[in-house]
Parts: C-alpha cells; sequence; structure tokens
C-alpha cells in the first residue's frame, strides 16, 4: 500500500498536471468506490482545483472553494494523468481501460485516472463540500512530516495502551501516513524488534524510535524524489529499502541475513542480528497451520 514518502511525492508532481485546471467533468466506473452520494460527482462541474496534497495516507484535490476530492489509494490504486482519449466508434468502443476506476475531466483536454489493478477493487473516493467535513482524515494522527509528531505526542502515543512496537506505528490514528513497509524500516533504523511492546521499551529507546521515524520518512522521500524524476510514482520501489522485502539479504550493519515473519496479518522483515538480540521471531501464522 503506498505510504507517506510516495504519497508526498505523488502529490508534489501532480501538482504541474493538476493544479489551476477546472473540472469538466467526474466519470465513477467502478460504483463502489464512491462511498457517499452526496455532493454529487457533477456538483463538481466548473471546481477550480488547488495545489494537491497528502493527508495521511490520503491525496487531497483541494478546490478554491475549499470543496475537497480525496483518494485512498489502498493497495493497488494509482494515478495516472494524460490526454483524454479520443471518442471511437461504436465498434471500437471502451477507448478507456477497465482497470480506470475513475476519472476526472479537466478544461485543458486533458484527465487524472485512478487506476486499480488486480481483481480487488478496493480504493475509495470521498467527494466533500468541505475538507474539514472528511471524517475520515479527522481520526488521522499527528503527522510525522507537518511537524506535529513532536516527541511528547509520540511518547503519549506510545504509552496509551501496551501493543506491539509494529502495531502503534502502523496505528493512523497514532501517526499518520506510516504503515508495513516504512514500519519495517523505522525500526531496523531504531535497533528494535518489531515485535516488543511498547511498555517494554524505555525513555532512551522511546526517543531513539521517534528519532527513526523522522530520519527514515526524509530518506526515502529523498530517494523518491530522485527517481521518480519528476514523474508519478506507480509502484513503491523496493530496492529503496533496507530491510523490508529483503528477505535473505545481509544486513548493512551486521551481515545477518534478513528474516521474515507473518504476525497480525502482516509480513515483517528485520534483522535478527540487530534488532532481537539474534533469537528469530515466532510466525504465528505458520505455527496454526502446523496445529
Amino acid at each position: 500500500m503506498p505510504e507517506l514518502p510516495f504519497l508526498e511525492v505523488l502529490a508534489e508532481n501532480l501538482a504541474a498536471h493538476v493544479s489551476g485546471r477546472r473540472i469538466e467533468g467526474i466519470d465513477i466506473r467502478q460504483p463502489a468506490l464512491l462511498r457517499r452520494s452526496v455532493p454529487s460527482p457533477e456538483s463538481f462541474e466548473g471546481e477550480y482545483l488547488s495545489l494537491p496534497s497528502r493527508v495521511g495516507k490520503h491525496l487531497v484535490f483541494e478546490t478554491e472553494s475549499r470543496r475537497a476530492v480525496v483518494i485512498h489509494l489502498m493497495r493497488l490504486g494509482r494515478i495516472q494523468v494524460g490526454p483524454s482519449p479520443r471518442p471511437r466508434p461504436p465498434a471500437r468502443a471502451g477507448a478507456l481501460a477497465k482497470n480506470v476506476s475513475a476519472r476526472f475531466r479537466f478544461d485543458d483536454g486533458s484527465e487524472l485516472r485512478l487506476v486499480e489493478h488486480g481483481t480487488e477493487k478496493k480504493a475509495r473516493l470521498i467527494l466533500a463540500d468541505d475538507i474539514d467535513q472528511v471524517d475520515e482524515l479527522k481520526r488521522l494522527g499527528p503527522d510525522p512530516l507537518r511537524g506535529e509528531l513532536t516527541l511528547e505526542r509520540f511518547i503519549d502515543a506510545a504509552r496509551a495502551a501496551p501493543r506491539q512496537l509494529k502495531s502503534f506505528l502502523v496505528d493512523p490514528a497514532a501517526i499518520a501516513g506510516i504503515g508495513n513497509g516504512l514500519s519495517d524500516e523505522i525500526l531496523y533504523e531504531a535497533s528494535l524488534s518489531p515485535l516488543r511492546r511498547t511498555d517494554q521499551v524505555d525513555d532512551t529507546q522511546i526517543r531513539r524510535l521517534h528519532e527513526a521515524v523522522g530520519v527514515v520518512i526524509e530518506r526515502q522521500i529523498a530517494r523518491l524524489r530522485e527517481s521518480a524524476a519528476g514523474s508519478l510514482p506507480q509502484k513503491e520501489p523496493v530496492e529503496h529499502y533496507t530491510v523490508h522485502d529483503h528477505k535473505g539479504d545481509p544486513c548493512p550493519r551486521c551481515g545477518t541475513p534478513i528474516a521474515w515473519v507473518s504476525y497480525a496479518d502482516r509480513d515483517t522483515f528485520y534483522c535478527p542480528g540487530c534488532q532481537t538480540g539474534g533469537v528469530p521471531l515466532k510466525d504465528r501464522r505458520l505455527s496454526k497451520l502446523l496445529k
């Protein structure tokens, strides 16, 4: 699923394509995509878009009148921008690919397409008359890239309820924008086990984890900006990660092979040498299958 760095760079690079454009029409091609019937897509015709932005894992297109188009790409949703296809004769109907769940047509002849790869259509589209009315955004925790995730707020969130560090990091109500890949990188940066509990880390370790959040996010954004080179990213580059999705590769710090474990329906990658004292974590999913 696209996370904070991916969506931050996507919003930045989308600005040149959509900022200042007038919406000529919004076509919903996947009925389950739109989560509310009011306001209607038709009511956005004639609205001018301001700069796109990222809020947590949401892509936000605000209009000059503070109306909002909010997109959550989920795991397989992606954004493409290009010229609107020319009308085709009836015998060759279907100019748009089947995986286009929605498109936004603009006054300059271009369009933004929300594409969903695969058979599962889980992307979400929210239309709102006021961006402050979007409950999904109001429920998000502090954003680490906006100066909101102070050490004090981070400690308060971590101490609020005992849970595993990885579960804490990926909770959007605790911290906005962090998912599976980033959490693996952050825990590796902080040399902490993903299954360690928040009530088992001391003040020094929690400060180290807080610092790691900022370090990893800034590093990942810089790498993605360079690799995207102004284009719209279409995948999370595995090569930008150190441990996530790198099972078996040697740890850059200690040389121990990166390990993988499945827990709470998440694939977790970590270094046993740096993060768990040389002890491999138990794969709970595998343990259930063997019972």
